[in-house]
């Protein structure tokens, strides 16, 4: 069942039991089916088909259709694109959803004869080794799940925990600049393990922006967590100011009493101190105005990381008229081999 992203309302459950007999060919694969969604809410099609294989059901195009419409649905767009949700289940409202989010990885021009030519021979590879990253891919698209992927930095990533208070189309529940490193780490897996040579450049230019991108994160992460720490510092100061001027304002009277000031002394206590710069910064502080902090953010950027971040930013320039293999991973493909419920021989299971 196809919902539209922008839709409030998911496909409610329902008792499958109630439409299908207890006798038939298609109880024991529902039941399969229904058992791997209570495992995981979210699942992308050719897992899905690799999990029934496993488990002794081997399902064509239809058959699995029939099946997952009775407890699945999917989205026509967003993070979450063509993957297969139990009813019921909106990952829109849960962050937890995130580690089930889509990512894409596109072939680059200069290696999809590589894709033609497994295509023209029949081959397959298995989704197993697809998402361990042990083969490079024989389709020029290949959507997959972050939950699938064998590698430690992006099951790291997706495991801390989410600062996005909505769940966003491009995104989902990830930054920008999250998503992108993760995008550019699987981009650096895939074409490590190319089988034939022209790869080489691809690799070592993807590979230096996936490193860039590790250190911008982590020194905008650092900043962040810095400039959250000094207001929460700033805050425990005015707090302790607050409770400390009563008690000196006791103390003094208590001092005083019976006491009788000369006329120099009670001049001197009439006039009205003027708040020293500390003072005045706690003090605007108590207004509940943080603009000066918060705007000061980008002043309190290194160098360093403004030239990182300007410089990624950064074509690369075309050298006589020829535009290297390496420069080829910053354009935007056109998509290729959409998936389809059509193509259930994709893999090998």
């Amino acid at each position: 069942m196809r919902v539209d992203l922008t839709s409030k309302q998911i496909p409610r459950t329902v008792n499958w039991k109630d439409y299908v007999p207890q006798d038939s060919d298609q109880w024991g694969c529902q039941v399969a089916v229904s058992e791997l969604f209570d495992e995981r809410p979210i699942w992308p099609k050719q897992s899905l088909t690799k999990h029934l294989f496993d488990k002794g059901f081997k399902v064509g195009a239809y058959m699995l259709r029939r099946l997952l419409f009775r407890t699945a649905y999917y989205f026509s767009s967003g993070p979450y694109l063509r993957f297969w949700i139990r009813k019921g289940y909106d990952p829109r409202e849960d962050p937890e959803s995130r580690i089930y989010q889509r990512i894409d990885f596109r072939v680059p021009p200069p290696l999809r004869s590589y894709c033609d030519a497994a295509a023209s021979n029949g081959s397959k590879h298995r989704w197993d080794d697809i998402c361990a990253f042990r083969v490079f891919p024989y389709k020029c698209q290949t959507s997959l799940q972050l939950f699938e992927l064998a590698d430690v930095y992006i099951q790291e990533e997706i495991r801390k925990p989410s600062k996005q208070t909505t769940c966003s189309c491009a995104t989902g529940w990830f930054p920008v600049n999250v998503l992108n490193s993760l995008r550019l780490c699987v981009a650096v897996r895939f074409l490590s393990v190319y089988p034939k040579a022209g790869a080489e450049n691809l690799l070592k230019s993807v590979s230096e922006r996936f490193e860039k991108s590790k250190r911008m994160h982590k020194q905008t992460t650092n900043l962040r967590n810095n400039d959250e720490g000094q207001w929460q510092v700033n805050q425990e100061l005015v707090g302790n100011e607050d409770q400390e001027e009563p008690n000196a304002a006791a103390a003094a009277a208590d001092d005083n009493d019976g006491k009788v000031e000369d006329e120099e002394e009670i001049e001197d206590n009439n006039d009205e101190e003027e708040p020293d710069e500390y003072d005045a910064l706690h003090l605007a502080g108590e207004d509940g105005d943080f603009s000066l902090q918060t705007d000061s953010y980008m002043e309190n950027l290194p160098n360093s990381y403004l030239q990182e971040l300007f410089g990624s930013f950064s074509s690369a320039g075309a050298i006589g008229g020829k535009v290297s293999d390496a420069d080829t991973m910053d354009e935007e493909y056109d998509i290729y081999d959409q998936d389809s419920d059509d193509n259930s021989d994709e893999y090998v299971y």
